[in-house]
């Protein structure tokens, strides 16, 4: 299983000189299992319109995971490429999280916000509602579980032959029922993606706001025994040299950690 960054940003896309470096779009992963080829994609912040670019015109199936339905991880929807071209078969999941239906998703299309409604689509996608259960899709078999965020959001976890890839992102530690399940629910995956938005020192400041600090990512990464430990949903601004440090800071907590940048991909 190949993993690539396409957007490990939070909140909003903010290009500066100093935060270039690790890449500046938001949430978007590309996970391929390589022994078939298929191709899983994590959210669609605006990461996704250059993964959909990437693409290219081969076609095919091609699922999209949603966690939640916060701007950041939606953002690149309407921009994704395989809407607008032949051959392919694409699906969003979409978690099922209070009163959403398969209509919310087509909101995000809707006039005056966007010129193409959902249902002019040349390539319109299927909506599944992703419920907590454990899901094939595909080539891929994936479990959910459930995250501290308002409004709610589902981490999920992709079995590899090799092992397992856990996306955690958007959570925010101090409910020890929920905090326990998600560390039962990561045990001894081969890599963990988590939030880590804040720093200890501005985490106080922003208590209810569903994210956690490069500390508390560490700490939970040791305890749950995971392979690797990539930090995720960096702040928007925070500079290439911050990020450095904080992934330095960590690594003091729990070795195996790297702050994630745009473009970088992994092998499990």
């Amino acid at each position: 299983m190949r993993i690539r960054f396409w957007g490990v940003r939070g909140s909003v896309p903010f290009a500066t000189a100093r935060s270039i470096g690790h890449g500046c779009n938001t949430a978007c992963i590309e996970v391929e299992n390589k022994r078939t080829g298929a191709t899983l994609v994590l959210d669609a912040g605006s990461g996704v319109v250059g993964l959909g670019e990437a693409l290219g015109n081969r076609g095919g199936p091609i699922p999209i995971l949603l966690t939640h339905y916060h701007w950041d991880h939606i953002q690149g929807l309407p921009f994704f490429a395989p809407f607008y071209q032949p051959g392919w078969q694409p699906t969003i999941f979409a978690p099922l999280i209070g009163k959403v239906d398969q209509a919310f998703v087509e909101t995000i299309f809707q006039n005056p916000f966007f010129p193409v409604p959902f249902t002019n689509l040349p390539t319109k996608p299927v909506v599944t509602l992703m419920s907590e259960r454990d899901h094939e899709i595909g080539d891929f078999l994936v479990r959910v579980q459930p995250l501290t965020h308002p409004g709610g959001a589902f981490a999920y976890r992709v079995k590899g032959d090799e092992g397992d890839v856990v996306y955690a992102t958007d959570h925010e530690f101090g409910n020890p029922e929920v905090d326990e399940a998600l560390a039962t629910f990561c045990r001894n995956a081969a890599a963990v993606i988590l939030d880590s938005h804040f720093t200890p020192e501005e985490l106080p400041a922003h208590k209810g706001w569903g994210h956690a600090s490069w500390k508390q990512c560490a700490e939970f990464a040791a305890a749950a025994g995971v392979g690797h430990l990539w930090l995720f949903h960096h702040k928007p601004g925070r500079t290439d040299e911050e990020l450095v440090q904080i992934a330095a800071h960590a690594r003091h907590v729990f070795r195996a950690t790297t702050a994630a940048s745009e473009g970088t991909s992994f092998e499990i």
